[in-house]
C-alpha cells in the first residue's frame, strides 16, 4: 500500500473517530439504552470515549438486547451518514411542507429536493408569481404571531404606519373585551355576525 494510501486510510479513521466522539458526547448512548437493555442487569458499561466505535459496538452487541442494539446501530448509522454528506435537519410544519411540494410540481421542480426547491426560491431566474400563485390557497402552518411578523416582513412598513397598524390592533382586541363582557350571547353564530359587523364600520371609517 502506498503512502498516499496510507495517509487518506489515516485521514479517514481519524474522520471517523471524532464523529464518534461526538456522538458519544452527545449522550445519545445513554439515552437510547435502559436498564432493561442490558443482558446483565448488573454489569456496568465502560467509557465509550476510550474505544473506537468499532470496538464499541462490538462490546455492545454482546451487552444488550438484540433490539436495543439495532436501534443505536441504527442511530449511530445516520449520525454518521449525516455529518459525512453535510447533511442536517430542517423542522417545518406539514403545511408549509405541502406548500413546498404543490410549488415544486407546479415549477417543474423535483418536489423532494428541497435544496433544489429552496434554491430556486432564493435565486430565481424567472418571475415566480405564477408559481406562488398555484400554492396561494393552500392553508398555511404558521400561527397567528409567525403571520403578524411575515405581514411586517412583507408590508415593509414605515414607523408610523407600523404604529397605525398596531394601535387597530390595540383597537379591535379592546372593542372584542368591552363586547364580550357586554354580550348575553356568545354563540359562534353570533361571535361571528358580532365581528362581520365590527369589520364593517371599520371599512366604513
Amino acid at each position: 500500500m502506498s503512502s498516499k494510501q496510507n495517509t487518506s486510510n489515516s485521514s479517514t479513521q481519524d474522520a471517523n473517530q471524532a464523529l464518534w466522539q461526538n456522538f458519544v458526547q452527545s449522550g445519545l448512548i445513554e439515552k437510547a439504552i435502559k436498564p432493561l437493555d442490558m443482558i446483565e442487569p448488573d454489569s456496568v458499561l465502560p467509557d465509550f470515549t476510550q474505544l473506537n466505535a468499532s470496538e464499541a459496538m462490538q462490546l455492545l452487541k454482546h451487552s444488550i438486547v438484540a433490539d436495543c442494539y439495532k436501534r443505536l446501530n441504527a442511530k449511530w448509522r445516520k449520525y454518521k451518514q449525516r455529518h459525512l454528506s453535510n447533511l442536517t435537519s430542517l423542522t417545518i410544519k406539514a403545511e408549509t411542507l405541502d406548500r413546498l411540494r404543490a410549488f415544486a410540481a407546479k415549477a417543474g421542480l423535483d418536489g423532494d429536493n428541497y435544496d433544489l426547491v429552496l434554491e430556486y426560491l432564493l435565486d430565481p431566474e424567472e418571475d415566480l408569481e405564477s408559481a406562488k400563485q398555484a400554492v396561494a390557497e393552500l392553508p398555511s402552518g404558521l400561527n397567528t404571531q409567525d403571520q403578524g411578523q411575515l405581514l411586517q416582513t412583507k408590508l415593509k412598513l414605515r414607523p408610523s404606519s407600523q404604529r397605525y397598524f398596531h394601535s387597530q390592533l390595540e383597537h379591535a382586541f379592546g372593542h372584542g373585551w368591552l363586547a364580550c363582557k357586554a354580550a348575553k350571547q356568545r354563540s359562534d353564530k353570533h361571535r361571528d355576525q358580532a365581528c362581520e359587523d365590527f369589520m364593517q364600520n371599520i371599512k366604513v371609517q
